[in-house]
């Protein structure tokens, strides 16, 4: 039994040895590129600094643990404030960003406060450690969504004017593309940028429907998706776009004002709580603190 169980492992050793010859020599010139190529990237890498080989995919590592364990919307949300803001980096840039900032911060603190006191730290500074670390770590998500606010704010801003210029290239004789071209050279900014990059996929087989509607879609604006949609229409239906783009146009200046009018509505009730906790008080220190001091003036 033991010898034909033996002879067995051996015939089977011998089948899958010659299997692995076979496929390892059934092209020895692949082979030997493979192996250069391998060498050669082998020496590439042994001459890379110490951070490429080794800092570099620990910290890689790191932060693809740190996207696996936080919640999928506000991983979802940090990429589209990502995109909103001008796609200035990758997700992976942004949460080495939050690593470090929730790190450092805290580290730093930590140091200053073993030095400051002999290495006891107690309870509350522990606690304060945690709040910088938290700090940290949400003030990167606070600085992308308001950079991505102030971006989409700009744009807005930019929109009536581009539009109104639109509208005058288009009602000259000139095409949609070469109006949206005037536009992107005659304005500087973001509005200039999604332009230019609507112009870009067009000329790389996009058609226009497609660029107008991924281009409102990355900058997420409620009045740059109405004109994308007006026009896009106005394409289907065969309508005339140049009074596409001027009733546009004044539609978003009646939105601006509007909007400016109800801001300025606001405005009173957003001033009482400073006034209260400010301006009164001080008023009722400059007016009555005479008047207090007289009295015990006057007592004594």
């Amino acid at each position: 039994m033991s010898l034909a169980l033996l002879t067995a492992i051996i015939a089977g050793s011998s089948v899958l040895l010659f299997a692995l010859w076979y496929v390892r020599s059934r092209n020895t010139m692949e082979a030997r590129v493979r192996a250069l190529g391998e060498q050669q990237k082998l020496v590439v890498e042994y001459q890379d600094p110490f951070t490429q080989r080794v800092a570099f995919p620990v910290v890689d590592g790191i932060v693809r643990f740190i996207a696996a364990i936080l919640p999928t919307s506000l991983i979802a949300r940090s990429q589209k404030w990502l995109v909103i803001a001008g796609d200035k980096m990758t997700l992976s840039q942004f949460l080495t960003i939050v690593l470090i900032t929730a790190t450092a911060l805290p580290g730093i603190f930590f140091v200053f406060a073993w030095i400051a006191t002999d290495g006891s730290i107690d309870f509350r500074l522990w606690l304060v450690i945690l709040l910088i670390a938290a700090i940290g770590f949400f003030l990167p998500f606070w600085m992308l969504r308001r950079s991505a606010r102030n971006r989409q704010k700009i744009i807005w801003r930019s929109l009536p004017g581009a539009m109104d210029l639109m509208t005058t290239c288009v009602e000259s004789g000139l095409s949609l593309d070469y109006a949206m071209q005037r536009v992107a050279e005659r304005y500087h900014g973001p509005l200039a940028d999604e332009l230019n990059r609507a112009l870009r996929e067009i000329g790389l087989g996009k058609t226009r429907r497609e660029a107008l509607i991924d281009m409102a879609d990355r900058v997420d604006l409620p009045d740059l998706h109405i004109f994308v949609n007006s026009i896009v229409q106005a394409e289907q239906l065969g309508t005339s776009i140049g009074q596409v783009l001027r009733t546009q146009a004044q539609g978003l200046r009646l939105r601006r004002r509007q909007r400016a009018e109800q801001i300025a509505r606001q405005a009173p009730v957003k001033m009482i709580f400073p006034m209260v906790f400010c301006f009164i008080p001080a008023l009722f220190i400059v007016i009555i603190g005479p008047v207090v001091l007289n009295a015990i003036n006057s007592f004594d």
